[in-house]
């Protein structure tokens, strides 16, 4: 067992109870407070899905030095074994040195012995990237890559820590979302998408990373209750506000003809959304989803004639991008994704 090794404000321990290394507070951390900015161990660029194992081969072939590192980021046995056993995964990376002439990155000709344990080895760094990887950007707009800190932080339905990829800065950056005690461990949500039950949510981590959760939010049936109804919310909302913007509400039997809630008003779509704000608050779920529920907010309360209340939900969505993001964020300049451009545009509606 190594000892714990100590990164800034955190530090890596075993962790007996699920038999890997987890990261931890070594100091009080403030909400807020950017505990890591980390580069990648690897990065695997825009690629179409079934092209991402064999670019990511490429990746470690032509940086043989980074292998070291990534073989040391944790993977649960029984996922591992899983993963392996991919028929596809194997083909892709035989195929992979079949293309470069069963010649490794330092120019040997591989066979029998020496082949064999290389597309062993090569296969065990595949499943660490499979579980271990992280999008870069909304949906992989930057590609996917692997992370040292990162890839040691575990778990939590309810996390304290958020993290993102920043493209200004070409970094992962993690951020605490609460105040964190010494002592306490640092957890991120691996789903990302808080309205989900308990039983959604065990699936994806049971089948993807092997995890069985006992957060707050998956023993507590209270918790479970509101995640139902943020669930059923947020579907609703999506559909209800949907028909909203484009008009079909307007039509008549709306509700009773499609089963969703009418909304044929700006006043009534923003207090559909404050609901979803107050459940995301009660369970300090302060992520990109309240992120997301804010801006909405603003841009009801916008179309319903109530330019300042647009702009107070803004101001309150700009703080909680800071604590999760950080101020680096020229990147969200265009069509005022980011909350600092979103406040500039208000504020210039209300002073015309």
């Amino acid at each position: 067992m190594n000892p714990p090794k100590s990164q800034g404000m955190v530090e890596i321990r075993w962790l007996d109870s699920i038999q890997s290394e987890a990261v931890f507070a070594r100091r009080a951390i403030r909400r807020g407070t950017r505990i890591a900015a980390e580069t990648p161990l690897v990065v695997v660029p825009p690629v179409p899905k079934e092209k991402e194992l064999s670019t990511f081969c490429d990746e470690i072939y032509q940086a043989p030095d980074s292998t070291a590192k990534i073989a040391e980021l944790p993977i649960r046995p029984l996922v591992k074994e899983r993963i392996k056993k991919d028929h596809y995964m194997n083909q892709q990376v035989w195929e992979f040195y079949k293309a470069k002439r069963w010649i490794d990155s330092k120019g040997t000709l591989l066979k029998g012995k020496k082949l064999h344990k290389t597309i062993m080895k090569t296969m065990d760094l595949c499943t660490i990237f499979r579980t271990n990887s992280v999008h870069l950007g909304p949906e992989g707009r930057y590609g996917s890559g692997l992370f040292s800190l990162y890839g040691r932080i575990n778990h939590s339905c309810v996390p304290n820590t958020h993290n993102s990829y920043n493209p200004t800065l070409k970094r992962l950056t993690i951020h605490a979302i609460h105040d964190i005690k010494a002592g306490d461990q640092i957890c991120v949500d691996y789903i990302g998408d808080v309205c989900r039950t308990r039983q959604q949510r065990a699936f994806s981590l049971y089948n993807t990373w092997g995890i069985t959760c006992n957060c707050v939010a998956c023993t507590d049936p209270q918790i479970n209750r509101l995640r139902c109804r943020m669930l059923l919310l947020d579907q609703a909302m999506k559909q209800a506000l949907a028909a909203y913007e484009c008009g079909a509400s307007t039509q008549p039997n709306f509700a009773a003809i499609h089963g969703v809630p009418r909304v044929t008003t700006a006043a009534k779509a923003l207090r559909t959304t404050k609901e979803l704000v107050h459940i995301l608050k009660a369970q300090g779920l302060h992520g990109t989803e309240l992120c997301r529920t804010l801006r909405e907010c603003s841009k009801y309360a916008l179309d319903s004639g109530s330019p300042d209340a647009a702009l107070q939900y803004a101001r309150e969505e700009l703080q909680l991008e800071i604590s999760l993001i950080g101020k680096e964020t020229s990147h969200l300049e265009a069509d005022f994704q980011g909350a600092k451009y979103w406040v500039k545009h208000i504020r210039a509606l209300i002073t015309s």
